[in-house]
């Protein structure tokens, strides 16, 4: 709400008193103005919605054609809360979000004021946001985990992996639950490449991070490869995506949640998913821990 301070002159003016008064008024009109300068710009920036996004990071977000999933879904939450949406690009060259790693992730951009919200951001802020303790992360909106991908036929069960070689992504959290379950690790440096892995028979299988496999997926319709048929990601391999803002800005942090819990239950956030290729999860009771991947022996 704008405050606005109206002075109020009496209406019996003696002509002795007019250009007094008229003095007076013209001061109070200038006061005014000054004032309306910043209310002005306060009410445009309550209108405007500020997306922090990483310049090249498909599925979710691109530069280029100002396009990925998270652009989606905040040009829809923009567009539930009746705002105008303003993405502020941050640099990552050639690097793509390939796991969950805070360091990725423009934090220090939000907690300067630059921005006023990120999306697709892993919890629990614990681990998280732990350098940047003047963020504060809403309720998870969806779940991602490590997917088990493979020819028609594979397995669903991680266990069935023993013994087998397995794609993965290298230093991910995958190379530590095929290293306890046994399996022979195939490393590979992309999810593309850990993907052409498996379909040249080097592995039998791949254990990827399922919107970065998803997305490789989607740009090669032709493969044969796909999520093992009664796969369920176990919690050791599994994360709830949050968006985070401010500490402070808790008005917007609950408006954000109603309106991307609004997206999950009328289907609009898994279509969206599907655009990207991002295997969509309702968030997890569970998740990632040293105490869920000890689980998985």
């Amino acid at each position: 709400m704008i405050k606005r301070f109206v002075r109020r002159v009496g209406a019996s003016l003696f002509t002795a008193g007019l250009f007094g008064c008229f003095a007076t008024a013209a001061l109070a009109t200038g006061g005014d103005r000054a004032q309306a300068a910043p209310a002005a710009a306060q009410d445009a920036a309550q209108d405007v919605l500020r997306l922090c996004a990483l310049s090249n990071s498909l599925p979710y977000s691109a530069r280029e054609g100002a396009r990925g999933f998270d652009v989606a879904v905040a040009q829809a939450l923009a567009k539930r809360l009746g705002k105008t949406l303003e993405i502020v690009w941050t640099d990552n060259g050639e690097g793509r979000l390939q796991e969950i790693d805070e360091s990725d992730y423009p934090l220090r951009r939000l907690a300067k004021d630059e921005c006023d919200l990120l999306l697709s951001m892993p919890g629990p802020a614990r681990d998280t946001l732990k350098k940047a303790p003047s963020l504060a992360l809403g309720q998870p909106y969806y779940g991602a985990a490590f997917e088990l991908i493979g020819p028609a036929g594979t397995s669903g069960q991680l266990k069935a992996l023993r013994t087998k070689p397995v794609a993965i992504q290298a230093q991910t959290v995958a190379s530590f639950a095929i290293a306890i379950l046994q399996g022979k690790q195939r490393t590979f440096f992309s999810a593309q490449e850990a993907l052409d892995g498996v379909t040249s028979g080097e592995a039998e299988a791949a254990l990827l991070w399922g919107p970065a496999a998803g997305w490789a997926l989607k740009q090669t319709p032709s493969s044969t490869l796909s999520i093992a048929d009664g796969y369920e990601p176990p919690a050791a391999l599994a994360w709830n995506l949050h968006a985070a803002t401010r500490g402070k800005d808790e008005a917007l942090r609950v408006e954000v949640d109603l309106a991307s819990g609004e997206l999950a239950r009328t289907g609009e956030l898994a279509s969206l998913a599907a655009a990207w290729g991002i295997p969509l999860h309702a968030p997890f009771a569970t998740t990632y821990s040293l105490t869920e991947i000890n689980k998985l022996r």
